[in-house]
């Protein structure tokens, strides 16, 4: 009995090792775990991405529809520029409140004159201000057609046809703007308008026509340089070179700063032969810009053989210019009559070693220690 009882218990210890013996290790339990864990995480997460890209483009389409649907039902309105306001006068913001009521009303009206009413005021002046902001930034054909609009509205509407002949005489319609000024000159005086009627009938070749304009205008205000200016290239055209002299010589005493017509003049005295006479301006015009002076005086000296002067007036332009700047002015053609000159070579060469001296003085480099 007590045998039997020993080989009962050896049967149930041998059962329990085998079972032990083939038993998975626990930390190769907690991997499988864990990946299965993972992979139920990448699923979820690819799901919910999923559904959420569906969804977003789902209301993405939805809202397009709806707002195709509302753009086809809007009636269509006449787009206008849009203004800022700080480009107007503060005294003539207002009528930029008056945008819509003119954008409305350009695209129902028939053409040709309009009855007087609140509408067709505020349209008028639209136009009419809309018009001198345009030409005021440069843009004659766009005042031309504001100018149009608002004579079409108001055909009797005065201080119009001055402002639309000037917006014809930046576009060099010289016949459009001669008629729209001399009309302009029927509703009152206007010295401006006598000024831009000369330029137009200058612009046609109408010299005698275009003087006695001009002369005018200056009648009533001498001091007008604008009238002078505008003489001084009519004579020039005409080929009255004593008079142009005359008219560029005072239009340059009233507007000494404007450098173009400064060397436009000496450029014209100099084709003219008058070398002599264009030293002696520039040796005497008063307030021009001072530079631009003594370059025009060194060229025209040079072009007259006159070094001495010359080699004077560069050194005065050497002040503004480095040495660099100088000697590449000294190289132009019209210093070839005196390159080979002591004054001009002296001058040359002391600009050349103050070059050199500029560049081997420069500050050095900071290196690292």
């Amino acid at each position: 009995m007590k045998k039997i009882d020993t080989d009962i218990r050896d049967i149930y210890r041998a059962k329990d090792l085998s079972s032990e013996a083939g038993a998975m290790p626990e930390h190769k339990v907690a991997e499988l775990i864990e990946r299965s864990l993972r992979r139920q995480q990448i699923f979820n997460l690819s799901v919910g991405l999923l559904t959420l890209a569906l969804v977003t483009i789902l209301v993405f389409a939805l809202v397009e529809d709806f707002l195709l649907g509302s753009a086809a039902d809007a009636p269509v309105r006449k787009k206008s520029p849009g203004v800022p306001a700080y480009t107007l006068p503060e005294d003539e913001q207002w009528v930029l409140e008056y945008r819509q009521v003119a954008v409305e009303a350009d695209g129902s009206a028939r053409p040709g004159p309009k009855e007087v009413s609140t509408k067709w005021i505020k349209n008028a002046a639209y136009h009419a201000i809309m018009g001198e902001l345009a030409l005021r930034q440069g843009e004659p054909e766009t005042a031309q057609n504001h100018f149009q609009v608002a004579l079409e509205t108001f055909p009797s509407m005065t201080g119009i046809r001055g402002n639309l002949g000037i917006a014809y005489l930046k576009q060099q319609s010289f016949e459009k703007a001669a008629e729209q000024l001399q009309k302009a000159l029927t509703e009152g005086p206007s010295i401006a308008a006598l000024n831009n009627l000369g330029v137009a009938r200058l612009g046609l070749g109408e010299y005698e026509q275009a003087e006695s304009v001009l002369r005018q205008a200056l009648q009533q205000q001498p001091a007008l340089s604008g009238c002078y200016k505008n003489l001084a290239l009519l004579y020039q055209k005409s080929g009255r070179t004593n008079d142009a002299v005359g008219a560029f010589e005072k239009y340059l005493s009233l507007n000494p700063q404007d450098t173009p017509i400064l060397e436009h003049y000496v450029s014209y005295l100099t084709a003219a032969g008058r070398l002599r006479d264009a030293i002696g301006f520039l040796e005497r015009i008063d307030g021009a810009d001072s530079l631009a002076v003594h370059l025009l005086l060194a060229e025209t000296a040079a072009r007259d053989a006159d070094a001495k002067l010359a080699v004077q007036a560069l050194r005065h332009s050497a002040q503004f210019l480095s040495p660099r700047q100088t000697i590449v002015k000294m190289h132009e053609p019209a210093f070839e009559k005196i390159a080979k000159t002591e004054p001009f070579e002296t001058l040359l060469y002391q600009l050349e070693l103050a070059t050199v001296s500029l560049s081997t003085n420069l500050p050095a480099a900071e290196t690292a220690p």
